[in-house]
Parts: C-alpha cells; structure tokens; sequence
C-alpha cells in the first residue's frame, strides 16, 4: 500500500524552533534483501523557515511549547492487525528527540511516549490519526495568495476618477457654454459708411468697420470634447449619457438625423427626459423628422424649447404639456399661428421667456391668450419685418398690464402707438432695460422725448433702438437723457438710422451752442460784477489808456 505525503516539500521545509537544540531529519526508507523496510538513520538537513507572510500569534505558541514537526499524511481507513507495522504506513515523517547516545534505534524509539500525560507532550500526536483530522500548516501555505488580495482590496484607495462628485464636476465642465444661440451685438452693423461716420465720427474708423466682414455671433463650440468622456471609464461614461441626455441640441442638420436613426436603431425602454432640446439653424428638417421625436424623448420635464431659425417645424402638443417651461424660443418659423400660442397659454403657465421672432402668422389673438395666462414674464419679442399690423395695442397693452416686470420688450415692425410706450413707462418703469421700437410708424413726439425729459421714468434703460421711426423729430431730451446715464456710470446704446442720425448730429451741435454761449455769458457775467471788491472790467481798460498817454 502507497502512501504519497501530502506535505512533503523541500523548497518548504517546516518551522523549527530556534531556542531549543531541536532538528529536522530526512526519513529515507529502503528496501532490504528479503523485501522488508529497513530503517536507516536519519540524514540531517538543514533547516530553514517556512515563508510565512503573516504575523500568526500561533505559530509562535507552537515553537514555545516545541509544536509538532510532522506533518501527517493520508490515512488509510483499513487498519492491520500488527499496530506497529500500521504505525510506520501511516507516517513516513516523525519527529526525532535528539539523546546523548549515537545508537541507532527504531521508529518508534524515537517517537514520544503516547500513554503518558507529560506536558511536553503535543497537543495531537503525529500517529494518532483518529484525533487528527485537520492539519493547520498546509492550509495556512495553501491561502497566502488569496488572503492578501483580499487584504490588498480592502485596503485599495479609489482613484478621484472613481468618485461619482468629481466626475459630475468635470463632465460639466466640459459641458459648459456649447449650446447654440445668438449674442447680442454691442451695436449693430452701420447700413451705409456715412451711417458709421455719424456713429463713430471717425473716417479711418468708419471705413475699417464697414470693410470688416460681420464675424458670426454663434458660441464656439468644442466639438467632441463631452463624447471622449464617454470612453475614460464606467462611471464617466454613465454621467456623460446623463449630461447628454439632460441637454439635446443641434446645429448640424447631418448629426441630428444621426441621432434620430440611433433612437430608432436601438429603441430605448425609457424616454430621454431632456431639460433643454435646442435646434438651431436647421433650415431643410421637415416636420417629419420632429415627430419621431414624440416616441423617444419626454418633454414633460424641459425648462427650455428653442427652435431658432428652422422655418419649417411646427412644434408637436406633446411638447407644450408641461406646465414646467420657462423659456420658448421660435424665431424665423412660417408655421407658427395664433393657435399654437393659445395651446402654449393653456399648459405653460410659469413661461418667463417669449421670443417669437419673424412668426409673421401671429396676431393679437394669439398674443391676448397669453397675456390673460402667463403673469411671469420678464423677455418678450414680438418683433418682424412684415405683417406688423396683426399686433396692435389692443393685445401688447393687456400683456404689460399684466407682467409689470418686464426687462426686454421686442416690439421692432409692430403697428403700436404712443399709448403703449406710456404703459411701458407707468407699469414697467423699474424694470425696463431694453427696448427695441424699430419701423414702428405711429411712435411720435408724444411718447419718447417727454418721457425721456423727466428724471422720473426708465433711470434703469441700457438700449434703447429708434431705426426707422420717422415721426420721431425731437432728440434734444434723448440727448439729455444719455448724458445724464453716462453722467450716473450706466452705459447706454441708442441706435438710430441714418436720417435719424443727421437729425441727433444737428440737434447735438445746436446745444453744444448753445451751452457754449451760456458759459461765456456766465464768465462774462462774473468779470463785470459790481458787488464784488474789483473794478469793472472797462474801468481797468479806461484806467490803462490814460496812464499811456
């Protein structure tokens, strides 16, 4: 019957103990002439400690009390009848006491006495199988790798890409200022060079301005920098789908039907609940395409509907059902009618923001529904080239009168009257900051230069634009009023055309005169006082010709 150890391994000898006169010996057993296992003495090794990568409290209990060195191999269940001859099967390694004498002695000499209840004895003998189940030291090597990891693991730090808060921070950042939109021009661009020489009033600058090309008002983007996010790791990648998914705009026509064709492709369980979906400038997209978009995406949840300068989308009802919209832009759009503001009206009552640009199919009708529902307005746009007659004072004035906190008003091209500037000035005289009444034809005199005189109204204007407001003749109190902002440290842009120009340049002059007599009066005044300790001025002059002569 074979026996095959299951700890013998000389690369890993067992531990000994160093205090003590304690040896490890090399059992080689051979084979007799008569085919009988002989015993040959021991052949001593030298000993060397078992690598050992943690600090056991009870390897060190085990070399005070002179532990065990054996390690018991597989026992056989079948037992002999000579027990001295099943001894010597079941182990092949046992530990050896050195004595005084040399002798050569047996197995079982040299094995402790297992009757006795010595203390130096082992707490398990290295024969007595039936009391040893379980050896500690092999599973002990046998784990080394595996407890460490564990150890490494727990002890891991994460790394700051790995931490949900910075990675927000960054993809936001990266995020920042990309999405599309116009900004507002510090003055607009002079029609003709005499225009730009009675603006600056500066040849050299005048002409440099109008041989400049006009730059694109548009953010600069930077394109791809969100979608390489995508690929740093996980956690990136799940915030950059968030971010993504939270904004949707497009300016490219191309990339917008690539991500219609992607949500069809792959058909998502759950809509995309945007905050903000921007489409600019996407001349040729038919109203086929935005309807797609009902079945993916979930506007319930969006602050902000800009479609700016796409003159063929009409807006879906799905995208007007949410009572959460803050800010609707459609600019440049040949479908907008009065219906869809009164649909605008009955569900987006927390609308702050209205620019309905160049929609020249909306009347009074539509823009009386939202006056009478939306009482939060702070930016209102009205504004068009043609059709100005279909908004009147009848609707812009029950508008003002119920959103007294207006701060731009856009009513550029509308067939308003002086009434409606008065209820600007008397309803959103604190509030108002920027006004555009270009080709409005009925403004005259009555409204903006009396109202411009007093110190009372509009203290808060920034922008005030007059093109083509051809009843308007008196500029002397705009002049004043500009003076007097600057005066204050408040920057102020009037913006005039070119008749209007010739006209602010000569009433400019005229003052300028007349403010230069009145200073040279008052000199004058003062030098020939009498009251004071000096002669008069003649009196000095009479006095110097006679001492002449």
């Amino acid at each position: 019957m074979k026996i095959f150890p299951i700890s013998a391994n000389e690369t890993k000898p067992l531990p000994y103990a160093e205090d003590e006169d304690n040896h490890i010996y090399k059992y080689v057993p051979t084979e007799s002439n008569d085919g009988k296992r002989s015993n040959s003495k021991r052949s001593k090794v030298n000993p060397s400690p078992v690598y050992n990568p943690f600090n056991i409290s009870r390897c060190k209990t085990f070399a005070q009390r002179n532990r065990r060195r054996n390690v018991s191999s597989c026992i056989s269940r079948k037992a002999s009848s000579n027990s001295i001859e099943s001894l010597r099967l079941e182990s092949e390694f046992s530990f050896n006491y050195p004595s005084n004498n040399n002798s050569d002695s047996s197995d079982l000499e040299s094995l402790p006495d297992l009757s006795s209840s010595d203390d130096t004895t082992p707490l398990s003998s290295p024969v007595n199988h039936l009391r040893t189940k379980h050896v500690f030291l092999p599973d002990v090597l046998d784990k080394p790798k595996s407890l460490l990891n564990e150890l490494q693991e727990v002890n891991k730090k994460p790394s700051i890409f790995d931490i949900p808060e910075l990675v927000y921070k960054i993809v936001s950042y990266a995020e920042e200022e990309r999405i599309p939109q116009e900004n507002t021009p510090v003055y607009r661009r002079p029609l003709s060079y005499n225009h730009a020489f009675l603006i600056h009033g500066d040849r050299e600058q005048a002409q440099r301005i109008m041989v400049e090309e006009t730059q694109e008002n548009s953010v600069n983007q930077k394109p791809g920098l969100l979608y390489n996010l995508l690929q740093v790791n996980q956690l990136f990648n799940q915030v950059s789908k968030e971010r993504l998914y939270s904004k949707i705009y497009f300016d490219d026509e191309i990339k917008f039907i690539k991500f219609i064709n992607h949500l069809i492709s792959s058909k998502p369980v759950v809509k995309i609940k945007p905050k903000l979906f921007v489409l600019h400038k996407l001349y040729s997209v038919k109203q086929k395409t935005l309807e797609v978009l009902k079945k993916y995406i979930d506007f319930s949840h969006c602050e902000w509907i800009e479609i700016y300068m796409c003159p063929k989308l009409y807006p879906p009802k799905e995208m007007l059902t949410n009572s959460q919209l803050k800010k609707l832009v459609i600019t440049g759009s040949k479908v907008i009618d009065d219906e869809f503001l009164i649909r605008v009206s009955q569900n987006c009552y927390h609308l702050n923001t209205l620019d309905i640009r160049a929609c020249e199919l909306v009347g009074d009708g539509g823009i009386y529904h939202i006056a009478s529902k939306c009482t939060e307005l702070t930016n209102v746009n009205f504004g068009r080239k043609n059709k100005g007659n279909l908004i009147t004072d009848s609707s812009i004035n029950k508008l003002i009168k119920n959103n007294c906190q207006l701060n731009t008003v856009g009513l550029a091209g509308c067939n308003i009257t002086d009434r409606t500037i008065w209820d600007l000035a008397i309803y959103c005289n604190e509030s108002l900051n920027r006004l555009s009444l270009n080709n409005c034809q009925l403004v005259t005199n009555q409204s903006i230069p009396i109202i411009l005189s007093s110190h009372f109204y509009w203290n808060n204007l920034s922008v005030l634009e007059l093109r083509f407001v051809p009843q308007l003749s008196q500029f002397q109190s705009l002049i004043e009023f500009k003076r007097r902002q600057e005066y204050k440290g408040i920057s102020i842009l009037i913006e005039l055309c070119e008749t209007l120009m010739i006209r602010w340049r000569q009433e400019e002059l005229e003052m300028d005169k007349i403010i230069s007599e009145q200073i040279f009066q008052d000199i004058l005044t003062w030098v020939n006082e009498s009251d004071d300790e000096d002669g008069s001025y003649q009196a000095l002059l009479q006095l110097r010709r006679f001492s002449i002569v």
